[in-house]
């Protein structure tokens, strides 16, 4: 193996749309041609080579470059933006063109897996301006790929233009390398699980392309269709479901006061107004609301533009009956969770149909029969649409972060709250007989229901607003002198929680005000290292990073201006606009590292699986989803019981083996 770093980034053209078919048909299209390779050994300057299929006139083919080969050969390791894109060319395009064997998967470094680990964003541009590096994207980039690599593009440079785009494909190397080297690189076993996700992608997810077929045209039928009923009952203000501002013109005016109180959300401390699906259901749910109002958002519910986008997605992307490279390694860059990306099965609905329902409603999709509830039916059809002849099973882990949480307060307290999960207990049952009053045995199903709300909404540092917002989700209605009461009674309790919040404060505060101080809380230690991180090790070893940390005033939500642990965060905000910071409140990163730590169980798992020869295709959250007999789901379901090395004590519990054909819940 060689000892040398090879930094790469390739230029290509293709007749195939990257966004809307996908990097799987992409590469495998044989319009698809590389055009340049820019690429720098080590601290070495910039070499730039130009491919056959795109030159300027006066440049000489030559072969591809004899070094790159040696180093592929030898197994060395190759840094890349975004390396899936590079790996898949290099399988599918480069290696055939040029006749040699394409380098192994865990040869693919990728820069921004580093910089998600970071804690930066994951675009080249963003990240170098949050890592502070003097480098920016050449500005000229996003014409040369319309120009020149997009669909319909040109197969001659304009004059100029090669030079733009040489200097283009060597600024990427330059912003690459740069990032790299003021980044924290992955430990070995956050490469191993890099590369697992890699293998995991390259499977690809099973998908019954008939009924994705017949379901994009149904689902394009019926968002017709509502466009022409918005536009019927608007008198033409709107023709599309998608025109927001119209709608907005033309829907508040007929809603009362405490209804547009219920569209209401924060984001970044600012109150906005929010018509998403969730919050048009609020709506729905009014017995007073107006009845055109109702019918303009039962339209814009059937017209299901992101239902639509899915089952687009599966008709445009797929290859041989399979989606691929549906899942982003450490896309929550705070926590290390997975994010999805192309099909997104992550927010994919969970109330779905049995298996007998289900074929029934998909015959009635292939059949183009009219169902009821069209929008509803087919978002709740779409993990019917991930299917395998060979048999799927899937396992998730039980209330998994409501175990995490207390187990990483480390107390006495929170172990009281454990052995409620060690005994087999009900912990929504007993949340909720603590929160009325009442004996165990006389809690219902709705009271469970609140109980349920409460340790959801309430374990991180969550009020009365929490309380109220989570239940709406539920269809279950406090007023604020009943959550209140609620609030202050699970605090009672549930003691662990509100030590643990202010244990994390103080951490986190002598952390960014004494760096190079290690301060333990919990399971956990923070230690900053003065201005460029602050850096919070888990269990497992694993480290979560907080950038630019700063002891300074910041202003709540509410416009109270106090003094405070801040970290940066939404690094290329608007123009004239600096980046914004958040305050490192310890009930909201006590939060963080309970997600991280349930995002660790995963990765083990998903290792421990891969190990055993388990052909696991995706997960979900925190259920993981294979395929093959149910045996194997079996053996899936011991290896998500047992604790690894770091997490003893952690009482683990699955909801047992789901199988079937089609992908359900």
């Amino acid at each position: 193996m060689s000892d040398d770093i090879l930094y790469a980034d390739i230029e290509t053209q293709s007749q195939i749309d990257l966004i809307k078919h996908g990097l799987m048909r992409y590469a495998t299209d044989k319009t698809t041609h590389m055009i340049s390779l820019a690429h720098a050994f080590n601290d070495e300057p910039v070499d730039f080579w130009w491919g056959k299929h795109l030159r300027p006139t006066d440049a000489p083919v030559l072969p591809f470059p004899t070094r790159v080969l040696d180093h592929i050969e030898r197994g060395g390791i190759i840094v890349a933006h975004n390396a899936d894109f590079e790996r898949h060319l290099f399988d599918y395009v480069i290696s055939e063109d040029y006749d040699f064997d394409a380098p192994a998967i865990d040869q693919w470094h990728c820069s921004m897996a580093i910089s998600l680990a970071n804690g930066y964003p994951a675009g080249l541009d963003a990240a170098a301006q949050a890592a502070g590096l003097p480098y920016q994207k050449n500005p000229a980039g996003t014409r040369l790929i319309q120009t020149y690599c997009a669909p319909g593009h040109l197969t001659e440079f304009l004059p100029g233009d090669a030079e733009l785009m040489e200097a283009y494909n060597i600024s990427d190397v330059e912003v690459m390398r740069a990032l790299t080297k003021v980044c924290r690189d992955l430990s070995d076993d956050e490469w191993q699980e890099y590369f697992l996700t890699c293998k995991i992608n390259q499977r690809g997810l099973p998908v019954d392309t008939e009924f994705a077929d017949a379901a994009l045209g149904y689902a394009n039928e019926v968002a017709d269709d509502a466009n022409l009923n918005i536009a019927t009952l608007t008198g033409g203000k709107m023709t599309k479901h998608t025109q927001r501002k119209s709608r907005d013109e033309w829907l508040f005016p007929k809603l009362l006061d405490y209804q547009i109180k219920l569209l209401e959300v924060y984001k970044k401390g600012v109150k906005k107004i929010s018509l998403d699906y969730e919050h048009r259901q609020y709506l729905l749910a009014c017995d007073d609301l107006d009845f055109d109002a109702r019918s303009l958002l039962e339209y814009i519910d059937n017209a299901g533009s992101a239902v639509l986008r899915k089952y687009s997605v599966a008709h445009h992307q797929h290859v041989g009956g399979r989606v691929f490279n549906t899942f982003l390694w450490n896309g929550a860059g705070r926590t290390g969770r997975f994010s999805g990306k192309g099909l997104q099965p992550h927010n994919m609905r969970r109330d779905v149909f049995g298996d007998n329902e289900a074929e029934a409603l998909i015959q009635d999709v292939m059949e183009q029969i009219e169902l009821d509830k069209p929008a509803t039916t087919m978002a709740r059809l779409l993990r019917a649409m991930i299917y395998s002849k060979a048999g799927l099973y899937w396992v998730d882990w039980s209330a998994i972060e409501g175990r995490v949480a207390p187990w990483l307060a480390n107390s006495l307290a929170g172990e009281l709250k454990l052995d409620l999960y060690r005994e087999g207990k009900d912990v929504y049952i007993v949340t909720a007989a603590d929160m009325f009053d009442m004996m165990e045995d006389d809690v219902d199903s709705v009271l469970r229901q609140s109980g349920k709300i409460a340790e959801l909404s309430l374990q991180f540092g969550g009020g009365a607003g929490a309380l109220i917002g989570m239940a709406k989700n539920y269809g279950v209605t406090f007023d604020d002198d009943e959550a209140g009461s609620i609030v202050r009674k699970w605090r009672r309790a549930n003691p662990w929680a509100e030590d643990i919040w202010s244990d994390y404060d103080k951490a986190i505060t002598g952390a960014v005000r004494a760096p190079g101080v290690p301060f333990t809380v919990g399971r956990v230690t923070y230690c900053s290292d003065g201005d460029n991180f602050l850096w919070c090790e888990l269990p497992s070893g694993r480290l979560l990073s907080y950038p630019k940390p700063l002891w300074e005033e910041y202003f709540t939500p509410w416009d109270e201006a106090r003094v405070g642990a801040t970290f940066q965060t939404h690094f290329k905000p608007p123009a004239g606009k600096p980046p914004l910071r958040n305050h490192a409140r310890g009930a909201l990163l006590f939060q963080n590292t309970v997600q991280a730590v349930a995002a660790d169980l995963l990765r083990e798992a998903l290792v421990e699986a891969d190990a055993e020869g388990l052909d696991i295709i995706g997960h979900v959250h925190d259920e993981v989803i294979g395929q093959g007999p149910v045996e194997d789901g079996e053996l899936l379901n011991e290896i998500m019981c047992e604790n690894p090395w770091w997490a003893d004590g952690l009482p683990l519990a699955t909801g047992g083996v789901s199988s079937g054909r089609r992908y359900g819940k």
